[in-house]
């Protein structure tokens, strides 16, 4: 059996949202305030706003792996504003990998050594560049579970395509799962290249969450969060072949600790 893993959301909490880029921002964001006045909240969230831009930007252009190169992106718009701020995103992420910043989900770690104990191949497939990921891995202590840890950059291409998932595929594993929360990335991007998606949906309600994982994705109160998810996602124009109604998980798990019965369960299947 082989596992693949999303990070962010899944496994772990990375340092962006609440270090790497509020520095970035405001360094940068200090050339709209000399210029124009504004003031540093306002020009800050400019700044954010720009960086998300440009990745959208990326994404939409078809330049998929550059939609995740946060230097470059971050270099782009420092220099759209004439910021003279440059940074090193990887030794942000270094600097910020401490306790206030990072953060394993509940049961990663016990999760993944029991996995582990059973013989089970566990990979990561995420669309974060190796050196963005790898010190938040290794400052939580998961990093050492992993056999192979699959990355844009490494690859030549992105989630949701077939090509990442099946990079981390050596052998012809009996089961091949993959582990994520955003449905066009994780749930449909794995059923295409012949994985069976386990979608983490945490805030799961009412009868959903007193059922088991298999039995979830078939019940009509999915449609609303499959539609929900969709549509939320950060650029779904970017993938106009992905359709709402083509991402439908074989397992929805509401934490990571039901990521157990379902290895279980399919491998009652092959069996």
């Amino acid at each position: 059996m082989l596992i693949t893993f999303d990070l962010d959301g899944v496994l772990q909490v990375n340092p962006f949202r609440r270090g790497v880029f509020p520095e970035v921002c405001g360094k940068i964001g200090e050339t709209l305030v000399e210029e124009s006045g504004q003031e540093p909240r306002t020009a800050s969230k400019r700044v954010m706003k720009m960086i998300r831009e440009e990745s959208r930007r990326r994404l939409l252009a078809g330049a998929y792996v550059d939609a995740y190169d946060w230097d470059d992106i971050i270099l782009t718009v420092a220099k759209a504003v004439e910021s003279p701020a440059r940074f090193d995103i990887e030794q942000s992420v270094i600097k910020y990998c401490t306790p206030e910043y990072i953060s394993s989900y509940p049961y990663a770690a016990s999760t993944l050594a029991e996995l582990s104990s059973r013989g089970i191949r566990l990979a990561v497939v995420t669309n974060g560049f190796y050196k963005y990921q790898n010190p938040v891995m290794t400052g939580l202590g998961l990093r050492h579970f992993f056999d192979d840890f699959i990355t844009p950059e490494m690859i030549g291409t992105v989630k949701p395509y077939a090509a990442i998932y099946q990079a981390a595929v050596k052998g012809e594993p009996s089961v091949c799962l993959h582990v994520g929360d955003t449905i066009i990335h994780d749930v449909w991007g794995a059923d295409q290249a012949g994985f069976e998606p386990v979608w983490v949906v945490r805030d799961l309600a009412g009868d959903l969450a007193d059922l088991k994982p298999w039995e979830r994705p078939t019940r009509p109160e999915v449609e609303v969060l499959m539609r929900k998810a969709f549509d939320s996602d950060s650029c779904p124009e970017a993938y106009p072949e992905a359709r709402v109604e083509d991402c439908r998980a074989a397992y929805i798990i509401k934490d990571l600790s039901e990521l157990l019965a379902v290895v279980e369960y399919a491998q009652r299947k092959v069996a």
